[in-house]
């Protein structure tokens, strides 16, 4: 498989499958599978969590729900940061049954899916004193010179009644040849100004918010291996995230302030899926084929904090904020309506 070369419309959900394709990571499956599955959650991990992370991003810009009956679309847009500590980790040969470092020492430091590997990291692949095979270990984003993940988010909210708000947000379906994706998640704010008596004279507004969304994603593979031979073979990714939060923000006529605090929470589960047919690899899996051999499943439970800003012009409002949390993310967003 060939190193990883772009990132499709500039999505992060894509970027993630793509990354995974195109570093064969299915090689690993020469070494046998619990080696395999070793590596790839120590691997694909932090790429699940900041997808878990990403998707909370965008869904409010204010504490004050809209009317019944008001309306208004958003296409909001955004980087989340890749942080140092989550492209990289200590890879302990001795935790392995036939993966081996070709040179250096039993302990290195390596690549996760966010980072690279510079020069190459190559591995042996030993069953007792005979070397097997020897693979490069997969590179990243970071190969790229990739520090940040975009994402892409259209959003419709309208006024409910008793103070309370739905949001609607998706990504345009996107099937070509070798991807398919699918987005979308809804969430509810609640206005709860009017519950203390006199605070809805301040120019202040309470609120809080719960939202949910779904990702399923699939990156079908253009190229075999040597060591890897099969069919329908493609990485898929499905998540379900929860964002939950308590917001507050100004009531001004033109300039406000917003903010909030709260969690996200999801899981995301990855899979390897098709037929692999190992032709080459230790005794215990020479020859043999494996449908969807791998799987890596990954929960994430984290605290969020939000400050921004929304300036409102004559019938659209433009607003940018940043967001705290294990991949922090600045996000900006166009809004039209009443």
């Amino acid at each position: 498989m060939k190193h990883y070369r772009s990132v499709i419309c500039l999505i992060f959900f894509i970027s993630f499958s793509v990354t995974y394709s195109q570093n064969g990571i299915e090689n690993l499956l020469s070494s046998g599978l619990e080696d395999a599955n070793r590596f790839m959650n120590l691997y694909a991990e932090p790429g699940s969590e900041a997808l878990i992370y990403g998707l909370s991003n965008g869904w409010y810009n204010s504490a004050k729900v809209k009317g019944l009956g008001g309306f208004e679309i958003s296409f909001i847009a955004g980087v989340s940061q890749i942080q140092d500590n989550n492209t990289r980790f200590i890879l302990n040969e001795n935790d392995y049954d036939f993966l081996r470092f070709a040179t250096g020492p039993s302990e290195q430091e390596v690549g996760t899916l966010f980072g690279q590997n510079s020069p190459d990291i190559n591995m042996n692949i030993l069953e007792g004193n005979q070397t097997i095979g020897s693979i490069s270990l997969p590179q990243g984003l970071g190969s790229e010179n990739i520090e940040y993940i975009p994402n892409l988010i259209i959003q419709g909210s309208v006024g409910l009644p008793f103070s309370t708000e739905l949001k609607l947000r998706f990504l345009p379906e996107i099937e070509t040849k070798d991807v398919t994706s699918q987005f979308y998640g809804a969430g509810l704010q609640h206005e709860f100004t009017n519950w203390i008596p006199g605070l809805k004279l301040l120019p202040i507004a309470f609120s809080g918010f719960v939202g949910y969304n779904s990702f399923e994603g699939e990156y079908k593979f253009s190229e075999q291996s040597s060591f890897i031979s099969g069919t329908n073979q493609s990485i898929s990714t499905d998540i379900d995230s929860w964002h939950y939060a308590i917001l507050v923000s100004t009531k001004l006529p033109i300039i406000n302030f917003y903010g909030s605090i709260g969690g996200v929470s999801g899981s995301a589960v990855t899979r390897l899926k098709g037929e692999y047919i190992v032709n080459t690899g230790v005794s215990e899996v020479q020859g043999d084929t494996f449908i969807d051999p791998l799987r890596l499943d990954t929960s994430v439970n984290g605290y969020r904090a939000t400050l921004g800003t929304k300036l409102s012009l004559a019938f659209f409002k433009l607003n940018i904020d940043y967001s705290f949390q294990e991949y922090n993310s600045l996000n900006v967003g166009i809004n039209f309506g009443i």
